[in-house]
């Protein structure tokens, strides 16, 4: 299987930017360039990416800001080979670890997370995915049935199981995403009783199932139109965990939520991007 690949050469501090308006237009992984020069984006080729898109996107920041881009394919086996010369274990505060199995294990932290990404996304290094770590490390979820909806490499669903879930769920639309999952659920020796992982949308989820958490850092497009799915499948007094977005997006999302009577309890921002925590009083 190939991957479109774009290279993209710009100023650091327009690296979260491009990754949010590519992310719009069919891409599902990136990778920062090192010293803060750019990044690179992946997506399957079945997305249908036309290079017209690309140019448009970029032609949007002209005015703005220096940028320059490469297109090409890139191999499943090669990808994950450059991405293993830079990837660089992440530290989420003083709480947790998440580092590749080639790695050395630190016990000054409480909790350590072996992640190899492969083509999916979630490996704590961008914003959304460390805010989402660090907001359930303080919920108690011990005993709690869990939804990773959009799992990328199941990095949320594996703190899940190690906090203590009873039940962990999680689904991704993309065949590596639950590949890799399940992979890396095995390398952090999570027995299999306790997870269900399967490809699909949100409307993939069992009609009955209902869940203590749903966890969902997707994109401000899927999430609006995935909230009021997502809300029937949250018991009463559960929550909704939701990241993905920037702080201007939070108002929308709010909007959204609170016609499906859920309501914010806490939230954090990051270098302009954002994690809500919300309850459902329905």
């Amino acid at each position: 299987m190939s991957y479109i690949s774009l290279e993209v050469n710009c100023q650091e501090d327009f690296i979260e930017i491009f990754m949010a308006e590519l992310a719009e237009i069919g891409f599902s992984t990136f990778q920062e360039k090192e010293e803060g020069s750019g990044l690179f984006a992946y997506s399957e080729e079945n997305q249908n990416i036309e290079a017209s898109q690309i140019e448009g996107l970029f032609q949007q920041y002209e005015s703005l800001t220096s940028v320059t881009y490469e297109l090409g394919t890139v191999e499943k086996e090669n990808w994950n080979s450059d991405w293993e010369k830079n990837y660089q274990p992440i530290e989420v505060e003083d709480k947790i670890l998440v580092r590749a199995d080639f790695h050395s294990s630190n016990p000054q932290f409480p909790i350590e997370i072996v992640v190899t990404p492969k083509m999916s996304f979630g490996t704590g290094h961008h914003e959304t995915t460390f805010q989402m770590l660090n907001l359930m490390h303080d919920m108690d979820l011990k005993g709690k049935l869990v939804l990773d909806a959009g799992c990328g490499t199941g990095i949320l669903a594996i703190l899940a199981s190690i906090k203590g879930a009873k039940e962990v769920d999680a689904y991704d639309i993309d065949d590596w995403a639950v590949e890799n999952t399940n992979e890396n659920f095995s390398l952090n020796s999570i027995e299999n009783s306790n997870y269900k992982i399967w490809k699909g949308e949100v409307n993939s989820v069992p009609h009955k199932a209902v869940y203590d958490l749903i966890l969902a850092n997707i994109n401000k497009n899927i999430l609006l139109a995935d909230i009021q799915h997502l809300q029937k499948h949250i018991k009463k007094d559960g929550f909704l965990m939701l990241s993905g977005f920037y702080e201007d997006d939070i108002q929308d999302i709010l909007n959204e939520c609170d016609k499906f009577s859920l309501k914010l309890v806490n939230q954090s921002v990051r270098n302009q991007w954002s994690a809500l925590l919300l309850k459902n009083n329905k």
